[in-house]
C-alpha cells in the first residue's frame, strides 16, 4: 500500500466514530421531520420565546407582534428541504460506515483488537501492547509494540484491498477541490 492510502485509509478510520454518531443522530432527526410533516405538525419547528414584553427581567425588545411577523414561517416544502439537504451530506458517510463495518469482519480477532484500539480509541502503541497482551497472548509469546504495528500494517492492507475503490474515489475528488 503506498503512503497516501495508508494516510487516508487511516484519516477515515480515526473519524469513524465521529461519523457514525453524527449519522445515527442526523437520521433521527430526519425521522421526526418526516413523521411531523405527515402528520402535519408543522407548528412542533417553529420557535417561541416565553418572556413577554414590559415583564421585569424580559430578553425581548420586540412586540409579540414584531416577532410573529418576522419570525420565518415554517412550510412544509422548508421542513422537506431540510430532510433533503440532510439525507444528501449523509449519503457518502452513510455508506463509508458500512463498508468500514463490513471490512472489518474480513479480520482476524487481533487484527480488529489492533484497529479498533488506534483508531477508533486513539490509544497509544504501548496502552495496545498491555491491552493486547491481556487479551490475546494466553499462553502464547508475549507482543511487543513493534509485533502489534506489524499485526496493524497487516490488518491496514487487508482494509485497504477492500476499502480502496471507495477511498480512491474520494482522494480522486479530493485532491480536485
Amino acid at each position: 500500500m503506498i503512503k497516501e492510502s495508508q494516510n487516508i485509509l487511516e484519516e477515515r478510520l480515526k473519524l469513524y466514530k465521529k461519523h457514525k454518531a453524527e449519522v445515527i443522530t442526523t437520521l433521527q432527526r430526519v425521522s421526526v421531520w418526516e413523521e411531523a410533516l405527515k402528520a402535519g405538525e408543522l407548528w412542533l419547528f417553529e420557535y417561541h420565546s416565553s418572556p413577554i414584553l414590559g415583564m421585569p427581567h424580559s430578553t425581548t425588545t420586540t412586540s409579540p407582534t414584531e416577532q410573529t411577523v418576522s419570525r420565518r414561517e415554517v412550510t412544509a416544502e422548508l421542513v422537506q428541504e431540510w430532510i433533503d439537504e440532510d439525507k444528501s451530506r449523509m449519503r457518502f458517510k452513510t455508506v463509508e460506515i458500512e463498508q468500514i463495518d463490513e471490512a472489518l469482519k474480513a479480520l482476524t480477532r487481533e487484527q480488529e483488537t489492533v484497529i479498533n484500539a488506534k483508531y477508533f480509541e486513539s490509544e497509544t502503541w504501548r496502552n495496545i501492547e498491555i491491552v493486547f497482551n491481556e487479551r490475546h497472548s494466553v499462553g502464547r509469546v508475549y507482543i511487543t509494540s513493534e509485533g502489534i504495528k506489524k499485526i496493524n500494517k497487516e490488518a491496514l492492507d487487508i482494509l485497504w484491498q477492500i476499502l480502496g475503490p471507495l477511498f480512491q474515489r474520494y482522494l480522486y475528488f479530493r485532491k480536485a477541490n
